[in-house]
């Protein structure tokens, strides 16, 4: 199977990843709806709500403002997370593989995870969950590291595309 182009790999993750964002979307607004109707049971200090097309399938967690707040922030970054990434898969599977959209979408995704990704967990960590010290920095840490890598591939689309260009004022 070819990775670039239609019918490729980058072809099907588009898909994958933009379901992906598009039912992170539909499932945090699923959960603050129903929290919002009071469309839950609760079961000790934990609401539960039932998913409508799954039978003996529930949403659990803590009823909280602070855990609902994490959890609707986090969807949200991950709702971003694979739109940028369907984006990005979405000019991969274009004729032109090195565009300035292409570059475009490197650099917005390299953002989201070098500034945005590191300033949820900030914010989340310390000032909603009030946590002392840094737990879970994996997480942080796994966010940094796909910002520097995405920004390598962002530098070598930007060299493919100047390459591109003077091969089409060459021809």
């Amino acid at each position: 199977m070819k990775m670039f182009g239609p019918n490729s790999l980058s072809y099907y993750l588009f898909y994958f990843s933009r379901i992906a964002a598009f039912g992170s979307i539909a499932l945090i607004s699923f959960i603050l709806l129903s929290l919002a109707t009071d469309n839950f049971h609760m079961e000790g200090d934990q609401f539960q709500i039932a998913l409508p097309l799954l039978p003996d399938t529930y949403i659990k967690g803590f009823y909280e403002a602070n855990i609902i707040t994490t959890i609707t922030l986090t969807m949200l970054f991950f709702a971003i997370f694979f739109y940028l990434l369907s984006n990005i898969l979405k000019t991969f599977k274009a004729e032109k593989l090195f565009s300035e959209k292409a570059i475009n979408q490197l650099n917005y995704f390299a953002i989201l995870n070098l500034i945005v990704g590191p300033s949820l967990y900030i914010i989340i960590h310390f000032f909603i969950m009030k946590h002392p010290s840094f737990s879970n920095i994996y997480n942080l840490l796994l966010s940094l590291l796909l910002g520097v890598f995405v920004l390598f591939i962002r530098a070598v689309f930007k060299k493919g595309f100047h390459v591109q260009n003077e091969n089409d004022l060459t021809i």
